[in-house]
């Protein structure tokens, strides 16, 4: 039953991170080219902070598959190359310092654009791209603030879930 209860939590986990992702394509805000406010990584924190590591992992990678089957190979890799970069990043922070929510969602909305824009850069195969570098640390500021705020106002209900998740959400445990 614990393997039917953590499949059907990431599972449910990975499309709310899709969805959301997805809505962000869709919305017609006035950032540059490629720049997105990153909410999915809402889920990811979950995960990380309430689940474990090896989840995070996982929903990184499932994310980023979602992303190529939408969007196409070059998107994918972009997705997984921000992912794996912005995940490494939040572990060490949360293993190390023990920082806070706000400071590891900044953290990880600017490496993942770091990890996107060396992708960028080898794919394409020009250090040229490298200019775009001051925007891209701006708007990962920018986008992890916001991502992180909105992390800490849903805090206390993800505390909630997290404590019935663990009950087995009132089940008699079988």
């Amino acid at each position: 039953m614990k393997n039917t209860r953590y499949l059907t939590t990431m599972g449910l986990l990975l499309a709310l991170a899709c969805g959301i992702s997805f809505l962000e394509t869709l919305l017609p805000l006035p950032l540059p080219l490629g720049v997105k406010p990153g909410l999915s990584s809402i889920v990811v924190m979950y995960v990380l902070l309430f689940l474990d590591a090896p989840s995070a992992w996982l929903l990184t990678a499932l994310k980023s598959g979602f992303v190529f089957l939408t969007r196409g190979v070059t998107a994918g890799i972009m997705s997984l190359s921000g992912g794996i970069v912005s995940l490494c990043v939040m572990l060490l922070l949360l293993r190390l310092l023990h920082c806070s929510t706000l400071l590891m969602s900044i953290s990880g909305a600017i490496s993942h654009n770091l990890g996107q824009l060396l992708a960028a850069m080898l794919l394409l195969q020009t250090p040229a791209l490298g200019f775009q570098l001051p925007v891209l640390l701006l708007a990962g500021w920018i986008a992890g603030t916001g991502t992180g705020l909105c992390f800490q106002a849903m805090l206390p209900a993800f505390r909630r879930i997290a404590r019935l998740q663990r009950k087995g959400f009132g089940s008699s445990g079988k």
